[in-house]
């Protein structure tokens, strides 16, 4: 994916939906779901949901909740909503477009951008273009830099492929993988306790 990235349909590359599994120390501790649909005006409805539990000894130690729902028009993100519950702390993040820009607010912040912002939903990869994104986890603008480093060969959809990976450096650290086509096929980053955490995709678009 060296030449310059076009703005794709998702639902042209990934139908209704994508999910992941989201595994830690070798054990599916939540799903991480997506989900496309037409509305209005050639509009484009992006659902996410991301629920993670840790137990130890069957006893739940540690629970995250995330929510968010945004609003796409010929590839730009027009607005989105998204909440999250971290263990009891809960973020609230709101975007929407004002005039000629981005508009992020939190409870306590309120930033502006560009209107070609991109959030870190990783399903669309113009990211990868990107040294700026909108953290939806967090409100904030995170700086970025975002390496390739050839093809890898993964686990996806129930087989093996070959994909492009990535390394996200600066305010996000994580590696993420998509195929040529541009599907976004895995993730991989570290856990605040240190752990590796990895998303296998189940569903991804994969032809």
């Amino acid at each position: 994916m060296s030449k310059p990235l076009k703005n794709m349909n998702p639902l042209d590359l990934y139908s209704n939906d994508i999910m992941f599994n989201v595994i830690r120390n070798d054990e599916i501790i939540g799903r991480h779901l997506v989900t496309f649909s037409h509305i209005e005006n050639d509009k484009i409805r992006v659902k996410a949901r991301l629920n993670l539990q840790v137990n130890f000894l069957s006893f739940p130690i540690y629970k995250f909740d995330y929510r968010s729902e945004a609003v796409w028009h010929k590839g730009k993100l027009k607005n989105l909503y998204s909440n999250q519950n971290d263990d009891g702390d809960k973020v609230s993040v709101k975007v929407f477009a004002d005039n000629d820009s981005l508009v992020i607010k939190t409870q306590d912040t309120e930033i502006r951008t560009n209107l070609d912002a991109l959030p870190t939903n990783h399903w669309n990869v113009k990211v990868l273009e990107k040294k700026q994104v909108i953290n939806t986890l967090t409100g904030e603008l995170s700086s970025v830099v975002i390496a390739g480093f050839g093809k890898e060969k993964i686990k996806a959809h129930g087989k093996f492929i070959y994909a492009n990976k990535y390394k996200y450096t600066g305010d996000i650290q994580a590696l993420v993988w998509y195929s040529d086509a541009g599907n976004w096929v895995k993730m991989q980053f570290e856990g605040k306790d240190g752990s590796t955490i990895k998303y296998e995709c189940v569903e991804c678009g994969l032809k």
